[in-house]
């Protein structure tokens, strides 16, 4: 354990102080970027069963109808806005990713800020900052844990944090003071949960539940209850019992206000290229690559080697979702020349006779050089061996939508245009998009729900 440092008070000023709203340029086009592509998640989850599961359970709540669930006709709480628009956010694999703590803030902050920021009649530009300090503070706390301890004893770190950096998003659009953010964040680690069994799950409700769903209802339900004159201990974080105490043995609570308002943890935060999930991004860039550089067909195919950081192979091999089986998706890419999101989601296809030859052609190896260099950097190398003999190969090092190779914004709108058209329209879609480029001149946040409701 770290010596003993205060993090709470210095957290919560941040987080109501003129700082936190004073954001770079680059840093809000960066938080516009990842606000349209967690919108895009949210829409095209609404018609995966995790998301169908969230909406018809708050449907039967009779909460106020105060707050929008995304793609549908439906109003609700704040808090069940928020856990509704989280599941669906995190139905699938689509959602943006953060490359140090392997967690997923879109799925959690956006659908917090935005029930909040619509319940209180705030503007784009109190989301944008909003959501920035979000992913600050989610992530930070996060860092400041031993991720792999808690992994071996089936505790989910991402689930852990992420409800503080909802707390925290909510907190600031509610206009709390810095003694009600302190209260908000104790009540948040009261409601503070994750475990790894979600792994058994076969239909990602549970991991939507967890990754997203849970922390978002429970730190929105922190912010609210802070406001409502519900108090918490002042010394969360660094107090005799406190959070990293109880979930860590070895743990850095200084990263939780490490460099707080001059580097931002969006910045490190991926979007997906493909909807899939995030250790298939490379995978599949690099079969594409050979597939266009050297004519490929499927019929000419023989073999397919891919190697990947061990974690990320174990993952993705042979796994029961889709988006998420390696070999299942190069399967369908050579079958259909592309990946979207209805292959990418085809439960039935997984049983197609064509597809499963095809998955007898794909070998997944866990490369220890690959795996030495992980997470810091996600790679892939895709060997193809043809029918004739021939024997092609690539190194992808440099993912599409990593932090260091970002999407950009015309890319990022085709990936949106082609999750929500199918459910909003393209009419909709496109005024969606452009509402999120302008977000900075919104008066009034329901300007934008407006058009993400049925």
């Amino acid at each position: 354990m770290a010596e003993k440092i205060d993090i709470t008070e210095p957290l919560s000023l941040y987080i109501v102080s003129e700082q936190a709203g004073q954001l770079p340029p680059a840093i809000r086009e960066r938080a516009k970027i990842h606000i349209l592509d967690t919108l895009g998640a949210m829409v095209s989850g609404s018609q995966l069963k995790p998301g169908k599961i969230a909406i018809d359970f708050v449907r039967t709540q009779g909460a106020p109808p105060d707050a929008t669930i995304v793609a549908t006709d439906l109003r609700s709480s704040p808090i069940l806005a928020a856990l509704a628009n989280a599941m669906t956010a995190h139905a699938d694999e689509t959602d943006d990713a953060h490359f140090p703590t392997v967690t997923h803030p879109g799925s959690v902050v956006l659908p917090s800020a935005l029930a909040v920021a619509e319940t209180e009649r705030r503007s784009g530009a109190d989301l944008i900052a909003a959501v920035v300090l979000g992913y600050d503070v989610m992530c930070r706390i996060n860092k400041g844990f031993d991720r792999g301890w808690m992994g071996k004893r089936g505790l989910h770190a991402g689930s852990l944090c992420a409800v503080f950096g909802a707390a925290a998003a909510a907190s600031r659009l509610l206009g709390a003071s810095a003694e009600q953010v302190r209260h908000a964040l104790a009540l948040a680690a009261t409601q503070a949960s994750g475990v790894n069994t979600w792994r058994q799950d076969p239909e990602h409700i549970d991991k939507a539940l967890c990754f997203s769903g849970a922390p978002a209802r429970n730190g929105v339900t922190a912010a609210l209850m802070a406001r409502a004159g519900f108090t918490g201990t002042a010394t969360v974080f660094e107090g005799e019992e406190n959070f990293f105490k109880a979930f860590s043995e070895d743990s850095h609570p200084e990263e939780a206000v490490k460099e707080l308002g001059s580097r931002y943890e969006i910045v490190d935060t991926s979007i997906k290229k493909y909807p899939a999930g995030q250790p298939i991004q490379a995978t599949l860039e690099g079969y594409f690559t050979l597939v266009e550089q050297h004519r490929l067909s499927s019929r000419r195919i023989q073999k397919i080697v891919v190697r990947l950081p061990e974690t990320q192979a174990r993952t993705i091999n042979n796994r029961h979702m889709p988006d998420v089986n390696c070999q299942y998706m190069l399967a369908v890419a050579m079958l259909d020349g592309k990946i979207d999101f209805q292959n990418s989601h085809d439960f039935e296809r997984m049983r197609d006779p064509r597809v499963l030859e095809l998955k007898k052609r794909v070998e997944l190896v866990a490369d220890p050089e690959l795996t030495r260099i992980f997470p810091a950097a996600r790679s892939a190398i895709v060997e193809v061996t043809t029918v004739d003999g021939g024997q092609f190969k690539v190194l992808v090092d440099r993912m599409p939508g990593a932090p260091y190779n970002p999407l950009s914004a015309g890319e990022l709108e085709k990936k949106f245009l082609s999750l929500t058209v199918p459910v909003l329209g393209e009419q909709r879609s496109r005024s969606v998009a452009e509402t999120v480029h302008d977000l900075e001149g919104l008066a009034d946040i329901a300007t934008l729900t407006t058009l993400l409701g049925r």
